[in-house]
């Protein structure tokens, strides 16, 4: 198993291993030996359980325990875990049904959409639709169809979400994602042309992501679906700007590498670097690789041992499985994830300027596995009374200019 000079393993919780080594498709004869000895120890099956939810592994978990050992675990367990994982199943299917007359809607009016994550990802990476728990359809569009978009999307029986206290009138169309519902059967539709987060931005409208489209068959019907190669690096990007909060999103690459082993590698790392994501897509592989045992090949591998400190931190997450939850990173840190994930020191501290401009703890309080605590607690010291006493003394015309040219940096 891969591990850098001068990582630390970080155990996790008994429960959580069990988890890990049941959340995949494929279990070797040395995994199953591993997960029956662990299941005829003490184990907390509420804990298991509630992980397993939160996780959104629970169709995994499922299979995994009914197949290697239904007469180890007890009874009102498995019972619950089919329980979950039949409901799971239904909505899925609904769901699949739904993406499906969406993307026949888009064909008709000549909109371009690829569906990215839930179902297509189910049927590509995990071969079941039924085994990769998901509750929305994020569609990705140009970003100048959106008008378009939102009119098919209307024309389907889906109506704009709004937040309490706002009107339905009162939306603009300035923000990353606009959200749709409909309530009979339930169902989220979300639109997105970046995938964006606080002092986060991840570009989608490519046109390498149009140009390399391939049909998913969903219900019998293909649908647009994202090449396995630009896959990867959307649900590394992903999965590093929520921190890697969820097993499921490690199980997303994981499964995708095992199901997809003839990847271009050299377009993937080509890619990724060019977007600036390229460490962020080692932290994913890095996590696949040494959670799930993810099948990567020599010269991945070889790259990831440079990475030292990606696996440092892939050690850290998902943070509540570790035994020891203050050690992990959370998703509440994923600002100090993202300044040790870019990929030129330029990028890392223009973002650090970002975090001090705008008050952010991160900068000021930085966590205690940030290796660059000191040196941005003393930019923090300086740049935060420096701005406050600019933002007395120019005119919002002034603030607004300097703060698009340092976002622009970013």
């Amino acid at each position: 198993m891969l591990q850098g000079v001068g990582t630390r393993q970080l155990p996790l919780l008994p429960e959580a291993e069990l988890l890990v080594w049941c959340a995949r498709t494929d279990i070797t004869d040395e995994l199953k030996q591993r997960i029956r000895k662990r299941v005829q120890e003490s184990i907390n099956w509420s804990m298991v359980l509630d992980m397993a939810e939160y996780h959104g592994v629970v169709p995994l978990l499922y299979k995994s325990l009914s197949t290697v050992m239904p007469d180890l675990v007890p009874a009102h367990v498995l019972a619950t875990l089919r329980q979950k994982a039949q409901v799971g199943s239904l909505l899925n299917q609904s769901l699949a049904k739904d993406l499906v007359d969406l993307c026949e809607a888009f064909e008709v009016r000549g909109v371009p959409v690829i569906p990215i994550k839930g179902a297509t990802l189910a049927v590509l990476a995990y071969g079941d639709l039924a085994l990769r728990d998901f509750t929305d359809l994020d569609l990705l569009i140009p970003k100048q169809a959106l008008s378009e978009a939102r009119t098919i999307i209307l024309s389907q029986g889906y109506e704009r979400k709004t937040t309490n206290g706002e009107s339905r009138e009162s939306h603009t169309h300035e923000g990353p994602y606009h959200v749709f519902v409909k309530k009979r059967p339930l169902s989220r539709v979300d639109l997105q042309w970046v995938m964006a987060h606080q002092h986060f931005a991840f570009w989608l409208d490519r046109p390498e992501f149009w140009r390399s489209r391939r049909p998913v068959m969903l219900k019998d019907k293909p649908v647009p679906g994202l090449s396995s190669e630009m896959l990867l690096i959307v649900l590394c990007v992903h999965g590093s700007k929520h921190a890697w909060e969820l097993l499921k999103w490690v199980c997303d690459v994981a499964e995708l590498l095992r199901s997809q082993p003839n990847l271009d590698w050299d377009q993937i790392v080509s890619c990724a670097s060019n977007w600036r994501c390229q460490r962020m897509l080692y932290m994913g592989l890095s996590l696949a690789h040494r959670l799930l045992d993810a099948p990567l090949p020599e010269g991945v591998l070889t790259n990831l041992k440079h990475e030292t400190e990606v696996q440092a931190l892939s050690h850290r997450m998902p943070a509540s499985l570790l035994k020891n939850y203050h050690e992990g990173i959370s998703e509440e840190q994923a600002g100090a994830l993202y300044f040790a994930l870019k990929d030129s020191w330029h990028e890392r501290w223009w973002l650090g300027v970002l975090l001090c401009r705008a008050h952010s703890q991160l900068a000021l309080t930085p966590p205690a596995w940030f290796r660059w605590r000191t040196s941005l607690s003393r930019m923090a010291r300086l740049i935060v009374p420096a701005h406050r006493a600019l933002t007395r003394l120019l005119s919002p015309t002034i603030r607004h200019a300097i703060h698009r040219w340092v976002t622009h940096g970013i």
